[in-house]
């Protein structure tokens, strides 16, 4: 019987956010991660051997369900291929072929900082550091500590030589200097050719030639690009800060030099309240051009989760998908995907916090919701 628990991520890899903290991915739960797994606290390697690591690993090996890990439980009970099952395929571990001494370190999700050049509506200052005067207005404190933040690499270094996989993600990568800092490192070292790089950026910068000759030294590169809709209102409503036209001019680039890089660009759209509505023309904008189809419908913060929609403003995504003329099945999979996810869960609870969300952001950053989402009605 296949094991449903079974993620090959505790046995192969680790992810470092801005602040020096360690978890096994960036989708395990921060209130379930020992607070002192940082970087300050302990080397990437005692934290991988660490009895918190082993003791997860024995409980998966057992079936049990990890409560750190259920964004992917959910959206494997929603019918949708999860972040565990795509890392199992990929990394090609079996649960009949470890135990918990099996391990070694070959995978890192860095977050090298929270430099980033958006103030997304879903994020939070960890992940950029112009969200931190509004979260401290907003909820009286705010998720990082500081307000720039910058993880110490220093015992990532010694391990590059046995990577086979290095995912980068937000703040944005793309302007991080020392994300640079350790491809070049990697190049001179030789280890590039072995190394398999993945990214996730917002798509609003493009990198020079010299930086794109450096990617060109890796086995491949994965770019994963978060447009979160193809209507300018939405996407300048969710993603604040950016700028739309040239969002989608640079992810066209990208699709242009994918072959010549050794590059595959993939979208992975994350779904909101703010942005449901036209998922299907977002994602056929996108498969159109041959970029990869991946969205996910957002945990966290929970109340701008489509759960957190009245019945009578679900029926307008309901019907919206159900009326609509797809070009693909996979595209409608997606949508009905979202549509099963969002009806899994009655969070209607939560709409006052999603109102006066709302509200804050939207006399804060002078915007206004019934713009930029002028289908809803409440």
């Amino acid at each position: 019987m296949e094991n449903k628990t079974f993620c090959s991520v505790l046995w192969n890899h680790q992810m470092v956010d801005g602040t020096g903290r360690v978890k096994p991915c960036c989708r395990f739960l921060e209130d379930h991660r020992p607070k002192d797994h940082t970087l300050d606290n302990h080397s990437i390697q005692d934290i991988f051997d660490s009895d918190f690591q082993n003791d997860l690993r024995e409980r998966v090996l057992r079936g049990e369900r990890l409560e750190g890990c259920r964004r992917c439980y959910e959206e494997e009970d929603n019918n949708k291929k999860s972040l565990r099952m795509r890392l199992n395929e990929h990394t090609k571990v079996g649960e009949k072929h470890v135990d918990t001494n099996d391990n070694k370190l070959e995978y890192l999700e860095l977050s090298l900082s929270n430099d980033c050049n958006l103030m997304c509506r879903m994020c939070d200052s960890r992940y950029s550091f112009k969200l931190f005067d509004e979260e401290q207005e907003y909820h009286g404190k705010t998720f990082s500590k500081t307000k720039r933040t910058k993880a110490n690499l220093d015992s990532i270094y010694p391990h590059l030589k046995d990577m086979k996989y290095i995912k980068f993600t937000g703040g944005e990568p793309l302007i991080i200097p020392d994300h640079w800092t350790l491809l070049e490192y990697a190049v001179e070292k030789g280890y590039a050719k072995n190394i398999r790089l993945n990214y996730s950026t917002n798509c609003t910068v493009f990198p020079k030639k010299k930086i794109v000759d450096i990617w060109k030294e890796f086995d491949h590169i994965e770019l994963a690009v978060s447009l979160d809709s193809i209507v300018k209102e939405e996407n300048e409503y969710q993603r604040h800060l950016t700028n739309h036209s040239q969002a989608l001019a640079n992810i066209e680039k990208y699709v242009e030099v994918a072959d010549e890089v050794g590059m595959t660009v993939l979208a992975r759209p994350t779904i909101t309240i703010y942005n449901a509505y036209h998922l299907p023309e977002t994602l056929e904008w996108l498969d159109d051009r041959k970029v990869r189809l991946n969205p996910t419908h957002l945990t966290y913060p929970l109340y701008l989760s489509v759960t957190v929609l009245p019945e009578n403003q679900k029926d307008i995504i309901r019907n919206k998908y159900a009326q609509y003329s797809y070009k693909n099945d996979e595209i409608k999979k997606f949508c009905d995907y979202i549509v099963t996810y969002m009806d899994s869960e009655d969070k209607t609870d939560l709409l006052p916090k999603f109102k006066s969300h709302t509200e804050f952001w939207d006399k804060s950053r002078s915007q206004d919701f019934t713009t930029a989402c002028p289908y809803y009605s409440f």
